[in-house]
């Protein structure tokens, strides 16, 4: 199996299915499972939770996440990435203890809800925030931006969902690991440099 194209993947992105994003090889030459909040199920989190590190985050704008009461992890973030994490969230209402594959879903399609106040998302909670940067990829090549611009690309409100893809060994996928993955599952594989290079062609029309 080769590498989609962005347009199989956008098409993809926005019926709610599955997208893999593989960076760069010499940044982390890892590959993330990617989806749109608006339209997450319980069985694709529980896909991801299995297939993952485990750790799954939620995309969205600053503006976004300080609307709901959420705030940056740390006020001194050295991450080599620079990725911009915010504290952990639990959508109060409508979860048990936060951190069932059902609960998580339901605090990632709460957080595309800009009529929630925020005194119903916990602080902290058991899904976590990313922050992206407001010129997607175009200013960070990242999982964080890439997850942001397929949203945005896709036409979907702009809170998207991402997981880094791991074997049972505890060891990260590489481009061969998530080529066959891919294939296995039917899950279109696209790089961050496509999307660098469409968002590039599309800038000067763009409303990114």
């Amino acid at each position: 199996m080769s590498f989609a194209s962005m347009e199989d993947a956008i098409a993809a992105f926005r019926k709610g299915d599955f997208v893999m994003v593989m960076d760069s090889e010499d940044r982390e030459d890892e590959c993330d499972l990617v989806w749109s909040a608006a339209h997450v199920t319980p069985e694709q989190m529980a896909f991801a939770i299995r297939h993952t590190t485990g750790i799954v985050c939620v995309v969205a704008d600053k503006e976004r996440l300080e609307g709901f009461g959420l705030h940056p992890a740390t006020t001194k973030n050295t991450d080599s990435n620079g990725t911009n994490f915010y504290v952990s969230t639990d959508y109060l209402p409508g979860t048990t203890t936060g951190v069932s594959a059902a609960d998580r879903a339901a605090t990632a399609r709460a957080l595309c809800d800009r009529s929630l106040p925020a005194e119903a998302f916990s602080k902290p909670g058991h899904l976590f925030p990313l922050c992206a940067r407001p010129g997607g990829v175009l200013e960070r090549p990242g999982h964080t931006e890439s997850t942001f611009d397929l949203c945005s690309l896709s036409g979907l409100e702009r809170v998207g969902l991402l997981a880094e893809l791991m074997h049972e060994d505890g060891t990260m996928f590489r481009r061969n690991d998530a080529l066959q993955f891919a294939e296995k599952y039917g899950i279109p594989l696209i790089t961050v440099p496509q999307i660098i290079e469409m968002r590039q062609r599309l800038t000067p029309s763009s409303k990114l």
